[in-house]
C-alpha cells in the first residue's frame, strides 16, 4: 500500500489527541477512523509483536461499509473474504442438510440486501488493517502493557500506567484491550464480574496444505477454489464441531462442557491430545475427524473458556477522558456472530462523535454521546446471542433447514445500519437528551422494541424453565 493512492481525504484537524490501548480489530479500526476524522492518533499493544493466530469471524455489512472510505481496503477485503455455505450434520458427520449460502433478509421498506456474507480469517483481516494504518504513517508500538488507568479532570487528560511504571496521557484514552480490561475500575468503579458459561472452545486455523497431506482428510474435506468457504456444523446436545475451510486455510472448533483447563485468553495454547480425549467419549465419532485434529499444529490450537458478563451500561470514565470499545465494553458469546462487527461500529461511531465535538473541551460529552448511541444496540445483540446459543445445541433437522439463531442474525435492523450517519444525525439530539433531559428514541434497534435492563441470570432462568424469552418489536 502507498500513501498516495489509497488514503482518504481527512476532515480538518480537531487538535484532539487519542491514545488507543489495544491493536485488535476494534483498536486498529478506531485508529484509522480517528485519523480520517482529524484527530491525532497513537496506538500501543501489550503483545511483544503482531499476533498471527486466530480463526474466522463474520464481518457484517454495517462494518464492511465502513471500509468504503478506504479504497485499497475495499479491494483487499474482497480478495481475502470468502462467501460460505453452511451444512448441518450430526456427530457422526452424517449430513442432514444440503450446503447453502445464507442470505441477508430484507424488510418491507429496506434498501437492497447485501449479496453475500463476508467471512474472514482473523489474521488476514487484521493484517489488512495494519497495512492501511502503516500507509497513513501510524505504527503500532508493541510491548506496552497498560496496568492502570487514570484521568486528570482539571488538566483535561486521561492516562495509563505501563507495566514498567512509565505513564502516557492524551485527551482521550480509547480502551480496546479486550475482555477483562483493567479499565472497568475507572468506568464502572469496580471490576466487572464474569461468570463461567459452562462452555469452552478448542479452536484453530492453519494452512490447508497441512490437512491435505492426509489422503483420508483430503477425500472427506476436498480442496476448494476461489472465495467459496464451506462450513460444516456438527451438532449434539453437549458438543458442537465446526469445520470450515477455504482455498488456503483449514479451521475447526469444538465446543464442549469440560472446561477446567481453559482460560479466557486468545493466547492459551493446547495439545490436540486433549481434544481426542473428548472425542473418544462421543458414540460413533468418525476417525476422519480425529485425523484432522491430530494434524493441527500445537502452536495454532487455542482453548478458550467462554465467560458471561451482564450488559455494562457505562463505558466512559467520570471525567469523560477514558472510553471502552469492542470487547472491553461489551463481550459477546460466540453464538452472537457480532463481536467483530460491533467493535468496528464502535470505532466509527466514536471517531465521528469526537469530530462532531470538534475540540478538546467537548471530549467528555462526545464520549458520553457515543456511549448512549451505542449501548442499547449492543445490549440487544448480546441478548440475542444468549438466546441463539440454545438453537445450536439441538440436533439438525432434515431438508432445507436453517437454525432460527442464524436467521435472527440476518435481520435488517442488524445489517442495515450506518454508524457514521447515525452519529451525525443524532449527536445533537443525544447531547440535548443528556444535558437537558429531552426525550431520545433509539432507531438502531428492532423496530417497536422498548428496551429495559436485563441480566444473564434472568435469561438463563427463563430458558431453564422452558420458557421462550419474549422479544417485543420486530427482531426478525
Amino acid at each position: 500500500m502507498t500513501v498516495t493512492t489509497d488514503c482518504p481525504k481527512q476532515y480538518p484537524a480537531t487538535g484532539i489527541s487519542v491514545l488507543i490501548v489495544g491493536a485488535g480489530v476494534a483498536g486498529l479500526m478506531a485508529a484509522l477512523e480517528c485519523r480520517r476524522n482529524g484527530h491525532d492518533v497513537r496506538v500501543i499493544e501489550r503483545s511483544p509483536e503482531q499476533v498471527i493466530t486466530g480463526d474466522s469471524f463474520t464481518i457484517g455489512p454495517s462494518a464492511i461499509h465502513a471500509l468504503d472510505h478506504w479504497p485499497q481496503m475495499v479491494i483487499e477485503n474482497e480478495k481475502i473474504a470468502n462467501n460460505p455455505t453452511i451444512s448441518f450434520h450430526d456427530l457422526t458427520g452424517a449430513r442432514a442438510t444440503v450446503p447453502k449460502h445464507i442470505n441477508y433478509r430484507q424488510g418491507q421498506n429496506s434498501k437492497n440486501a447485501p449479496e453475500q456474507v463476508h467471512r474472514h480469517w482473523r489474521p488476514q483481516f487484521h493484517n489488512m488493517l495494519l497495512k492501511q494504518l502503516s500507509a497513513i504513517g501510524i505504527n503500532v508500538e508493541y510491548g506496552h502493557r497498560a496496568v492502570e488507568y487514570f484521568e486528570d479532570d482539571p488538566a483535561g487528560r486521561g492516562g495509563i500506567v505501563l507495566e514498567n511504571g512509565d505513564r502516557m496521557d492524551a485527551d482521550v484514552i480509547v480502551v480496546a484491550d479486550g475482555v477483562g480490561s483493567h479499565s472497568t475500575s475507572v468506568t464502572m468503579g469496580r471490576e466487572i464480574q464474569a461468570r463461567p458459561s459452562g462452555e469452552a472452545l478448542y479452536r484453530t486455523a492453519f494452512p490447508v496444505e497441512i490437512a491435505m497431506a492426509d489422503p483420508v482428510v483430503r477425500e472427506r474435506f476436498p480442496i476448494v477454489e476461489g472465495n467459496e468457504g464451506p462450513i460444516e456444523l456438527w451438532t449434539g446436545e453437549k458438543i458442537r464441531f465446526i469445520i470450515a475451510r477455504t482455498a488456503d486455510t483449514m479451521s475447526w472448533a469444538l465446543s464442549h462442557n469440560d472446561y477446567a483447563s481453559a482460560t479466557e485468553s486468545w493466547s492459551h495454547s493446547a495439545d490436540p491430545d486433549e481434544v481426542l480425549k473428548i472425542t473418544a467419549t462421543i458414540p460413533n465419532w468418525p476417525e476422519v475427524a480425529d485425523r484432522l485434529i491430530r494434524l493441527t499444529p500445537r502452536d495454532r490450537l487455542l482453548h478458550f473458556r467462554v465467560m458471561w458478563r451482564d450488559p455494562q451500561p457505562s463505558w466512559v470514565s467520570p471525567a469523560g477522558r477514558i472510553v471502552q470499545i469492542g470487547d472491553a465494553a461489551h463481550t459477546y458469546v460466540p453464538s452472537s456472530g457480532n463481536g467483530a462487527t460491533q467493535g468496528i461500529e464502535d470505532a466509527v461511531s466514536l471517531a465521528t462523535c469526537l469530530r462532531m465535538a470538534g475540540r478538546t473541551g467537548e471530549v467528555p460529552w462526545a464520549l458520553r454521546v457515543h456511549n448512549r448511541l451505542r449501548f442499547v444496540r449492543v445490549s440487544c445483540l448480546q441478548k440475542l446471542g444468549l438466546i441463539n446459543r440454545k438453537t445450536y445445541t439441538r440436533a439438525p433437522s432434515k431438508g432445507n433447514f436453517t437454525p432460527k439463531g442464524i436467521e435472527n442474525l440476518m435481520a435488517e435492523w442488524i445489517w442495515n445500519h450506518n454508524p457514521e450517519e447515525y452519529a451525525e444525525e443524532n449527536y445533537n439530539k443525544v447531547l440535548d437528551h443528556l444535558q437537558l433531559g429531552t426525550p431520545f428514541q433509539d432507531t438502531n434497534i428492532p423496530r417497536g422494541h422498548i428496551y429495559r435492563d436485563w441480566t444473564i441470570d434472568e435469561i438463563l432462568c427463563q430458558q431453564e424453565r422452558g420458557e421462550e424469552v419474549e422479544l417485543d418489536g420486530e427482531w426478525e
